[in-house]
């Protein structure tokens, strides 16, 4: 394919998510044979002047690099629909009124903006074609006639490589990955810390991942020593905890796909989630991990409890059957096949003039 392809993402490393957006650029690699040009967010920190600034830098940044290029670009793919997009308008309006504009939305670009505003639903008219991360997150866009698929972001090769251990083999027992914040369920985590220790005192958990409960965290780490918390992890390190896991965690409100079930369940490693987008589109309950309800807090907890105990206490060959089930589900969300589908539907909107 001799057309040029431009990938843009308002997601970018910073110093506290040092892997921010990762998957992305997972999908920017897997793509090289188009050699697709990359464009994401640089400057990016926590402070006040960023979270105010971020984005009219990112479009000053956006037009003098490719508004005012000599290349022309014939698709643009925006991951994270809003207000991502309003780059990807600028370079129709500006540059190339033909460019294909193919939107990812990965869950709170349409969480968020629920009811959509008029300028939400203004731009939305403008993409050629949508890819949701899950058929839930689909059902919850306001316009069900788009052209689109549901494909996940894929995960990194590297877990495509682990290895299968035993559960006894394990270092750790419960391990979660991601932000460290309410969406993500940590203040159901510090509730659950005590009868969890108290049921197993030697019980070890690893927490890795950076966010504003960090410090509520490190708090509970002081008093019980099996809890410890790992700054973030490139994929190849993420293997290992992965791997030398025997139960990952998921207590998300909100979540669209959740790449990091995926990456667990592809290192053998079964999963425990509350009931979301994402954890039904990726889990089959009772066969590759469970997922619990979230309408009570309290019930929660001790379904939280329970299915536990039973991931931890279960026959062996009853575990490794769910080690097995979780791999299979996982090979199909592995980069490499992802960027296959991505290039295929590149090529049919291309081909069309």
């Amino acid at each position: 394919m001799n057309k040029k392809i431009l990938i843009v993402t308002n997601m970018g490393p910073k110093l506290s998510a040092p892997f921010q957006g990762q998957f992305v650029k997972n999908q920017v690699d897997a793509l090289a044979d188009l050699n697709p040009a990359y464009f994401y967010m640089r400057w990016h920190n926590d402070s006040l002047v960023n979270r105010l600034l971020k984005y009219p830098v990112l479009w000053l940044q956006f037009f003098g690099r490719f508004v005012l290029s000599r290349s022309t670009f014939d698709l643009i793919h925006v991951h994270y629909f809003y207000p991502t997009i309003w780059l990807a308008l600028t370079y129709r309006w500006l540059r190339n009124p033909k460019v294909k504009i193919v939107v990812t939305c990965h869950g709170s670009d349409i969480y968020l903006y629920q009811p959509e505003s008029a300028l939400y639903k203004f731009a939305a008219k403008a993409v050629d074609y949508w890819i949701f991360t899950s058929a839930q997150l689909k059902a919850r866009f306001f316009n069900q006639q788009v052209a689109s698929t549901v494909l996940p972001a894929g995960i990194h090769p590297v877990f495509g490589k682990a290895l299968l251990k035993s559960r006894d083999e394990k270092t750790f027992d419960l391990l979660y990955v991601g932000s460290l914040d309410h969406n993500k369920g940590m203040d159901r985590l510090l509730a659950l810390l005590p009868a969890l220790f108290a049921a197993a005192p030697a019980l070890k958990i690893a927490l890795v991942g950076q966010g504003s409960y960090r410090p509520q965290l490190v708090a509970a780490a002081l008093q019980y020593p099996g809890l410890q918390l790992f700054s973030p992890k490139s994929p190849a390190e993420l293997q290992y905890y992965y791997q030398d896991s025997r139960c990952f965690l998921s207590l998300s409100r909100n979540e669209s796909f959740g790449l990091v079930m995926t990456e667990a369940m592809a290192c053998y490693t079964p999963v425990i989630a509350t009931a979301t987008d994402g954890s039904q589109a990726q889990i089959n309950h009772g066969v590759t991990g469970y997922i619990l309800s979230q309408q009570d807090e309290t019930e929660l907890q001790q379904q939280l409890l329970n299915s536990i105990q039973l991931l931890l206490t279960m026959p062996a060959a009853d575990y490794q059957q769910l080690q097995l089930a979780g791999r299979q589900n996982a090979e199909q969300y592995l980069v490499s096949q992802v960027a296959g589908q991505l290039q295929r539907l590149y090529q049919s909107l291309l081909d069309v003039e």
